[in-house]
């Protein structure tokens, strides 16, 4: 079963074992992220850049332990090679996490002809996605702290790539925009068939009265290949926290089940067609029988029928009126 675990950590070799200096999460992926993949048909490198933000996804959605809060991430990724965003349309992801542990997410487009074999060839280290994310663009990350407040509580911010990397960028989010000296690592291993075989992450943050200095030895634990060979067996969250804080002592603090879903449905697909006015889905209902709709989020399909289309037609104009 897919958890995230929370906990607070003593700084490395500090004089005061017991003093909490950070907050640390580690969580365990694999499930979710097959299940995504498989919904989007997707494996190898896709599979990789996915995992990895739906990973990061969960463990950002943690500050307020909150299951009303949630996260959306917009990344907007441009590559050099030609069909996967080197022709001026954008890559990227897109990726929604809630404090209850759920989330989804999806590629805005491939990355075209990038071959599986070089995929499976590096599936037991570290896989660099920015030749095929690409090193430019911006990512948007939206926070609502309480979508039940009557009060705005949503925080959004954005920053340019600096490493075309999914972590990487997001960390870099967290450091410059929210301020908070964080590490972040994301990692999905491949199966020979360059499917999912392991997914999961850790999450470090200081607490206030600590600078970055404090997350120095994580990041040399962590450096490289170093999350990838863990992942070669399989792993608790706790362990993974154990191998990042070393010989640090930690605290649990909480944990929460984590799973794949998508809160879309028949309701949603009608909304997304009425959006494009009564005169528009009456000429859609002329032109075929059947029209589809899919969500980008989880690859399911809808379908209303020409019949379906003029009723709704009917039900805007007279909201107009």
């Amino acid at each position: 079963m897919d958890v995230l675990l929370r906990a607070i950590a003593a700084a490395p070799d500090s004089d005061s074992p017991e003093v909490p200096a950070m907050r640390t999460l580690a969580a365990v992926t694999t499930d979710l992220v097959q299940e995504s993949c498989r919904r989007h048909g997707i494996r190898g490198l896709e599979a990789i850049a996915l995992g990895r933000a739906l990973t990061a996804g969960c463990l950002l959605t943690t500050l307020t332990k909150s299951p009303a809060e949630r996260l959306r991430v917009d990344a907007r990724c441009f590559s050099d090679l030609p069909g996967a965003g080197g022709d001026g349309e954008p890559g990227g992801f897109l990726l929604d996490a809630r404090g209850d542990g759920t989330v989804r997410g999806c590629l805005r487009r491939g990355f075209g002809d990038s071959p599986l074999q070089a995929t499976l060839e590096r599936a037991m280290g570290r896989l660099p996605l920015s030749p095929f994310l690409g090193r430019r663009g911006a990512l948007t990350v939206t926070r609502d702290f309480d979508l039940s407040a009557e009060t705005d509580s949503r925080y959004q911010g954005t920053v340019e790539l600096v490493a075309g990397e999914v972590d990487l960028d997001l960390e870099h989010y967290l450091n410059t925009s929210e301020q908070v000296p964080s590490l972040l690592r994301c990692e999905v291993l491949l199966d020979a068939a360059g499917g999912v075989l392991r997914s999961g992450g850790i999450l470090c943050q200081t607490l206030p009265g600590n600078d970055g200095e404090v997350l120095a030895p994580l990041r040399e634990r962590l450096a490289g290949e170093a999350l990838s060979s863990l992942l070669l067996l399989p792993r608790a969250p706790a362990e993974l926290l154990r191998f990042a804080l070393g010989d640090a002592l930690f605290e649990v603090v909480g944990e929460t089940p984590l799973a794949f879903r998508c809160n879309c449905g028949p309701a949603m697909a009608r909304d997304i067609v009425a959006m494009l006015g009564a005169d528009d889905v009456d000429a859609l209902a002329g032109e075929r029988e059947v029209t589809e709709i899919r969500c980008s989020y989880c690859g399911e399909r809808y379908l209303l029928t020409a019949a379906d289309l003029r009723e709704l037609a009917g039900e805007l104009r007279l909201q107009r009126s």
